[in-house]
């Protein structure tokens, strides 16, 4: 058994290498997001602003780094032809250390708006580009698992503002994240362009010779994936692709409603609201542990989860892990609902429970991480056909981004007039309905090549000719 891991890891390890470099920037990112959990605190003592920001004020600092991820799709589509996946992900270090230069150095709330649009732009970029990226480079036996290191690489982020903003300041926190962000150019600096984008531009060496990189062999051991690459790109771009091919046939539609259902149920499930407001939301639902030690705990399980995630999702599949995660995050939301209901409305004495809500949060975190969070960008990564994948998966994260902004933006405003257990329910509610729609419509797509699953989205032979709508 060691003799075939070994032998695997030596054929594979280069796979996993540019996954991993691709995906450090959404580490950077991490933090970004992560950083209001400790910093919305601070502004109230030791502020770089003139004065304590307002509630309002507050959400509109955590918010706008989500409405900013709505920059990114509108960015990286129009360019991802011209320039390639591997200059996209490069190029959204700009935003980002423009972001961290901008919060290093505000005196006031509209600097430090633009600071966090910066950081959300970034993050769009690399939503959009780091899953296509990855789709690109893998092979098929471990396109899930590769895809699932972005997810991971986003949650070491979070930890690392969870664990250092407590015992900082917000410029110890803010000159980390800047510091990190210098690593970025030099580690995707090393990540080749994807062998789809170059046979797309008609280097047919240079895509063989990135294919005999990343699967560790010669070059007739990669000439039929080549060609194969060779006959998608022959078959497809006949045309430049178009913003109607998007709905050419019934399986770009079907995927399209899938892909951008299960990318907004990602943030409807609430993931942005607790990441972005931790230490607030573990005070407010009663938990007696202290909220720094709280977020801490949570990053870590994030993290622990996020190494989970690349072993099953290859095994369990797509479809199992996201009906089975709904279904757990309604469950686990609901009772964080009531208990704040029994706790803060009828004033129930809860503290012989009282470690409940940090209980379900960790769970809910578990959860979330394995199926919830990285499944919907593998299957973006996977059910489009190569021709509109670029602009599918710009549409998916704009949306994506935009029902972040919404929740974010006013989940304080339903939290404060009806309920912080009204607010949990909503999320339930959401989580309910996509798992009813992961149980019943969604297909499993593990293991298959991209064309099987075009043929199974548009429920033909592999022989078929695709049906036009």
């Amino acid at each position: 058994m060691f003799d075939t891991f070994q032998s695997h890891f030596k054929v594979k390890w280069r796979q996993y290498l540019a996954a991993s470099l691709a995906s450090y920037g959404s580490l950077c990112t991490g933090m970004s997001m992560g950083w209001t959990s400790p910093v919305l605190p601070q502004l109230h003592s030791n502020s770089p602003l003139p004065r304590e920001p307002t509630l309002q004020e507050e959400s509109w600092i955590a918010s706008l780094l989500v409405l900013g991820g709505l920059l990114g799709p509108l960015i990286t589509v129009p360019l991802s032809r011209h320039i390639g996946r591997r200059w996209i992900i490069m190029g959204s270090n700009i935003p980002l250390l423009l972001g961290w230069l901008l919060a290093g150095v505000t005196t006031n709330l509209e600097t430090l708006y633009v600071a966090r649009i910066m950081w959300g732009c970034a993050t769009g970029m690399q939503f959009a580009t780091v899953p296509i990226y990855i789709g690109e480079i893998a092979e098929d036996k471990i396109r899930g698992a590769l895809s699932a290191f972005f997810l991971l690489f986003i949650n070491i982020g979070f930890l690392l503002a969870y664990a250092i903003g407590p015992f900082t300041t917000y410029w110890g926190l803010t000159a980390t994240g800047g510091i990190l962000s210098l690593f970025y150019i030099p580690f995707t600096w090393f990540i080749p362009e994807t062998p789809f984008y170059l046979v797309y531009k008609g280097n047919i060496e240079g895509a063989s010779t990135v294919l005999q990189s990343l699967r560790g062999t010669t070059k007739e051991g990669v000439q039929a994936e080549l060609e194969g690459l060779q006959a998608i790109v022959t078959r497809e771009f006949k045309e430049e692709p178009k913003i109607r091919d998007l709905w050419a046939t019934r399986g770009n539609v079907k995927a399209l409603g899938i892909c951008v259902f299960l990318a907004m149920l990602l943030q409807l499930s609430g993931i942005d609201v607790l990441l972005f407001y931790m230490e607030e939301l573990l005070s407010k639902v009663g938990t007696t542990l202290s909220p720094s030690d709280g977020t801490i705990i949570m990053g870590v399980v994030q993290v622990v989860t996020s190494c989970v995630t690349p072993l099953v999702v290859d095994r369990l599949g797509r479809k199992l892990l996201m009906w089975t995660t709904s279904l757990g995050l309604t469950i686990f939301l609901t009772l964080i609902g009531v208990y704040a209901l029994i706790d803060s409305y009828f004033k129930v004495d809860v503290s012989s429970v009282a470690f409940l809500p940090l209980l379900c949060l960790i769970v809910y975190m578990v959860l979330f991480t394995l199926g919830v969070g990285p499944v919907p960008w593998i299957l973006v990564a996977e059910m489009f056909p190569v021709k509109t994948k670029c602009l599918a998966s710009g549409i998916c994260s704009f949306m994506c981004w935009l029902a972040g902004f919404v929740w974010t933006r006013f989940f304080r405003d339903v939290a404060a007039s009806y309920g912080i257990y009204t607010a949990f329910w909503i999320l339930a509610v959401c989580c309910g309905i996509g798992f009813i729609f992961s149980a019943t419509l969604l297909p499993e797509t593990k293991g298959k090549t991209f064309d099987e699953i075009q043929d199974m989205l548009n429920n033909r032979t592999p022989e078929a000719k695709p049906a036009e709508v």
